[in-house]
């Protein structure tokens, strides 16, 4: 069963007034209060990025945490309709959903998951073989591991937060310092 830890904190950051809300329009309706969000397409004559959830795994355009405002408490919607307003930490201390089936420590990165409205824990070694870390690598162990450091390096950019607190189930409420918004790398 999943523990929503801190709950006497409703909406906002956990320290206010030592962090970063930024006010975006919703892509979509629905979207879960303590969920990253992601930078996606303006709406039809609009001219700034709205955010939306993403359900891609390890997502480099998650700005930061929904944290606000509380629409529907049954829920934890923080809107019930596309373009509404929401706010988002994008850096400072707040709470984060995370599928904590992967133990997830203090001090572990996060990023976004496959399934929306959670966090993850970032995959510190996908599996590098062939020569050590102090070997030189050779072309033919460059190329056996080509794939897995394009994902290591993807994974680390997409990190986007640290865990303030230890979860061990899906669906878990934790605290986390969400590092401030960077742009995507080219």
């Amino acid at each position: 069963m999943s523990t929503h830890y801190l709950a006497h904190v409703t909406t906002g950051l956990l320290v206010p007034g030592e962090g970063v809300v930024e006010t975006y329009l919703a892509e979509e309706a629905n979207i879960k209060l303590w969920s990253p969000v992601a930078v996606v397409a303006a709406g039809s004559g609009e001219y700034i990025a709205r955010a939306g959830p993403t359900s891609s795994a390890s997502d480099a355009k998650v700005i930061g945490i929904v944290v606000g405002p509380l629409r529907d408490a049954e829920n934890l919607y923080a809107c019930d309709a596309a373009g509404q307003a929401i706010q988002v930490c994008t850096k400072g201390k707040c709470k984060v959903r995370v599928d904590g089936t992967d133990a997830i420590a203090v001090g572990d990165a996060l990023v976004s998951y496959e399934g929306d409205y959670y966090a993850k824990l970032m995959v510190a070694n996908p599996g590098l073989t062939g020569a050590g870390a102090a070997q030189h690598w050779d072309d033919a162990t460059v190329a056996a591991n080509e794939a897995v450091l394009v994902t290591l390096v993807n994974a680390m950019q997409a990190g986007f937060a640290m865990a303030l607190y230890a979860a061990t189930v899906d669906g878990d409420i934790i605290a986390c310092y969400v590092y401030g918004a960077r742009g995507t790398p080219t």
